[in-house]
């Protein structure tokens, strides 16, 4: 039984750093995402919707990284990353909130502990933009 608890804590904190290093796709994700369904909606056909739907996202994820590491200037940055943290953000919410639910809190805890995931995943995506950023001007 205690070997189960450790393994399910263990399992758990891999969870949690999954979402805490995955937190700067949440935008080009829900872009391709958004992408793919909108063409599926007009009738192409799977593999223009995969194809799309990927290329999509990893421009916009590029097209982020490129804005916030370049020389655009420092509104254009500002938006830049609070559309990338907004969505890592709001992604960390719905997981705490999941979490939370998962492990039967009461309704201020469960709201507490969806806010904490959120605004550490947000500051999660923020770091890596801005460490991506400064890795690339070296």
């Amino acid at each position: 039984m205690t070997l189960m608890l450790i393994l399910g804590a263990v399992a758990a904190l891999y969870c949690l750093r999954l979402l805490f290093r995955s937190a700067k796709f949440a935008l080009p994700v829900c872009a391709a995402i958004a992408l793919g369904f909108a063409l599926r909606d007009h009738g192409f056909g799977w593999l223009t919707i995969l194809g799309s739907a990927l290329i999509a996202g990893v421009a916009v994820l590029a097209l982020g990284r490129r804005l916030v590491g370049g020389t655009a200037p420092l509104a254009v940055k500002l938006c830049v990353m609070l559309m990338f943290v907004g969505a890592a953000a709001f992604a960390g919410y719905q997981a705490g909130t999941a979490l939370a639910i998962l492990g039967g809190l009461a309704a201020g805890a469960k709201h507490g502990l969806a806010i904490l995931a959120g605004v550490v995943t947000g500051y999660a995506s923020w770091h890596d933009l801005v460490s991506a950023a400064d890795s690339t001007e070296r």
